[in-house]
């Protein structure tokens, strides 16, 4: 019985993962985050649309990293910028499940969070399947930390959005 609930969760996340994968994205834009001098990131927002609204799914984005990171480095500037925008929360909430499922990041590689039309979410590092986190509000607490118009980074905000 137990071997038969794992094929069925599978066959779930698999059509999910499918379903999403087949449906057209559209780029919104894309962003370059720096950091004095540094060059960190490249981020690049898509939607079903080409244009976001808070809420609407299924969802792209992308992080290419122009750095080295070990993993625990990102989910510390997670739990940074969520406490930037009060949601201090977040950080008990996901930090061990975020830290467990990110793997060290080398220069050129990248995380990309897709959600499905429920906004549940899914993460990947180099296209490469690593992990979900099924709980609808996630995605858009995520987002948050680029799209909310609280981010500590407006101007990046500014052009993942498009403008």
């Amino acid at each position: 019985m137990n071997a038969i609930f794992k094929v069925l969760c599978i066959c779930l996340l698999t059509t999910s993962c499918v379903a999403v994968a087949q449906i057209s994205l559209t780029k919104v834009g894309d962003a370059r985050m720096e950091y004095l001098f540094w060059d960190v990131y490249d981020a690049t927002l898509f939607t079903t649309t080409g244009e976001y609204k808070l809420g609407d799914n299924p969802i792209k984005f992308k992080l290419t990293y122009l750095r080295d990171f070990a993993a625990k480095d990102i989910v510390k500037a997670t739990n940074e910028q969520w406490q930037h925008l009060g949601k201090k929360q977040l950080t008990t909430q996901y930090s061990d499940k975020l830290l467990a499922m990110w793997p060290n990041i080398k220069k050129g590689e990248s995380l990309t969070l897709v959600t499905d039309k429920q906004g549940l979410s899914v993460f990947y590092h180099n296209d490469k399947h690593i992990g979900e986190i099924n709980e609808p509000g996630f995605a858009a607490d995520f987002l948050a930390i680029w799209l909310s118009e609280n981010t500590s980074e407006p101007a990046l905000r500014k052009q993942l959005l498009g403008n």
